[in-house]
């Protein structure tokens, strides 16, 4: 806590070039062509005041580094954000007008950020068929977690005053401390422990080498009453609800090959001293998901067991100081290792279930009714999801290759019939 106090005290002077921590390193050296690794969100607004592209511009810059490149890592020397001198967040924002949102995001997303130039970029979309607008964001993995963007985004809507967790994030400076240690060596002894013990992913019918950067993404609304309401009934909570909705669909709609689908689940390892602190402070729970024959409170509760049994077990907390540990290594060393760990060996398919505002949020007076949060893929997997509480809403969002298309929309339409049918059966 008295390091935190004197961050914001004492703030740092920001330097023009700074190395990666290792938690953020990892994406950049996972990334290919095929797989770049960028977070981000379609925030979508209501009929109401016209939105500019300068309004998005500050938006964008709210993110910490948002303005600024990565370096190239080489055999000795490794990746580093970059400030560009005379940068302006205009210049990585544009302005389109099209009729449908998820032919906008997928378009949006299926282009690959260029680190080596910018690592943050933004679209402005109207136009949309029922009037509403969007506003789509996308950064590099290395740069933000979904906290991150989040907390910075939030930050410059005007309700930024009255949501708790809606302040701006702030770049990293010299030595947070090793999450992994903050509760003890025994939990991350268990935690490793359970890492060793995991072993391969099972198959799944969306493994395979991703061909190239074309996305589709599947949008989805789920009543957040509705959701809790059934999570209640089931003596789960809520996200664990929203992961046994993924499993169920999964299963009904006939693409389970087995029991089991292996969902590595990003966990946050923030403490007091990086709440507010920008990039990716984030474990992994991987937890094998039943996607058997069972019914969907029996399966509730099998979802229920298997994530506490990884988070509540130092899985997360463990996984963080492995990937703590390989930033100690030589450049090329880590870059190697980071690719061995993420990907398809180890899990199907990443997934997260995020908090949110749950009371309206308005940017420049224009309610922002949705924000979906879009994850990318991992290497040799197709499809990642992600949900995030808004409003009234839980928003979801499938992410695969575009060959995998119907298979994303399906699932997400599948998500949303289960907690229609689950409400419906509440009220009989």
């Amino acid at each position: 806590l008295d390091r935190a106090l004197h961050r914001l005290a004492f703030p740092a002077a920001r330097p023009a070039t700074r190395r990666l921590p290792a938690a953020d390193a990892l994406f950049a050296h996972v990334e290919t062509p095929a797989v770049p690794q960028h977070v981000g969100t379609a925030l979508v607004f209501e009929p109401g005041p016209a939105l500019t592209v300068e309004q998005a511009a500050a938006m964008l810059a709210t993110v910490p580094g948002a303005l600024g490149r990565f370096s190239s890592a080489s055999a000795t020397r490794a990746v580093r954000w970059c400030a560009v001198p005379g940068r302006s967040a205009s210049a990585l924002v544009d302005a389109v007008s099209v009729a449908d949102l998820e032919s906008a995001v997928d378009t949006f997303f299926s282009v690959p950020l260029q680190p080596a130039h910018a690592v943050a970029a933004a679209r402005l979309v109207t136009g949309l068929a029922d009037g509403r607008s969007a506003l789509l964001v996308k950064l590099h993995h290395a740069l933000a977690d979904g906290m991150t963007m989040l907390q910075a985004l939030l930050s410059d809507t005007d309700d930024a005053g009255r949501l708790s967790w809606a302040s701006r994030p702030v770049s990293p400076m010299g030595d947070v401390g090793v999450p992994g240690l903050r509760g003890g060596v025994r939990p991350v002894l268990s935690g490793l422990a359970r890492l060793a013990a995991a072993g391969r992913a099972p198959e799944a019918v969306t493994d395979g080498e991703v061909p190239d950067a074309q996305r589709h993404h599947a949008l989805g609304l789920l009543p957040g009453r509705d959701v809790r309401s059934a999570a209640r009934a089931a003596g789960v909570s809520a996200a664990e609800y929203v992961l046994t909705l993924f499993a169920q669909a999964w299963h009904d709609v006939g693409a389970a090959r087995g029991d089991r689908f292996r969902l590595m689940v990003p966990w946050s390892v923030r403490g007091t001293d990086s709440l507010r602190l920008a990039g990716n402070h984030t474990g992994a729970a991987s937890v094998d998901l039943p996607v058997g024959r069972l019914g969907l409170t029996h399966r509730a509760e099998r979802v229920a067991t298997a994530l506490r049994s990884r988070t509540e077990t130092g899985v997360p907390e463990a996984g963080s100081l492995v990937v703590q540990a390989l930033g100690a290594l030589p450049v090329p060393l880590h870059r190697a290792l980071a690719r061995r760990m993420y990907r398809r060996d180890w899990f199907n398919a990443v997934g997260t279930v995020m908090p949110g505002p749950r009371r309206e949020v308005r940017w420049h007076d224009a309610v922002m009714s949705q924000a979906y949060p879009v994850l990318p893929l991992a290497p040799g997997t197709g499809l990642a999801w992600g949900a995030l509480t808004w409003g009234p809403w839980i928003t979801v969002c499938v992410t695969v290759r575009a060959d995998f298309a119907p298979l994303a929309d399906a699932l997400a339409h599948r998500m949303s019939t289960l907690v229609a049918d689950s409400a419906v059966r509440e009220t009989s």
